[in-house]
């Protein structure tokens, strides 16, 4: 039988009290929280810091940087979760489709292969 809103509401109120919550993020964040952040924050700075290399290299005008940044932070993006294979194949992807959209393939290969250590299948 379905219970209302209301009942919801205050069963999540009792479970989850402001106090004890408040408690337990303020204990775990500076041991946790803070580290995990900078360590996250700190691999998107050096992915991004390589992209910009690779494109001041092969002498890309800074007003068409944006395609291959958005590139470099999707696939910046697909490292946190796939490996290997899965990676490879996320990158061949994408590099399909940030061509489509007219960046240059060379240039997406460099940067594939820079951030995830696989050239792109096609």
């Amino acid at each position: 039988m379905p219970t209302s809103y209301l009942d919801q509401f205050n069963k999540y109120k009792l479970k989850y009290s402001g106090a004890n919550v408040t408690a337990v993020l303020t204990a775990i964040k500076d041991t946790v929280m803070v580290p995990r952040f900078q360590v996250a924050t700190q691999l998107i700075v050096q992915d991004r810091e390589k992209v910009r290399q690779i494109l001041e290299e092969n002498g890309v005008p800074p007003g068409l940087h944006g395609i291959y940044y958005a590139f470099g932070f999707a696939l910046s993006s697909a490292k946190f979760s796939h490996t290997g294979a899965t990676l490879q194949t996320i990158a061949s992807a994408l590099k399909a489709r940030f061509a489509g959209m007219g960046a240059d393939t060379t240039i997406l290969n460099a940067i594939a292969a820079a951030l995830t250590g696989y050239a792109p299948y096609y």
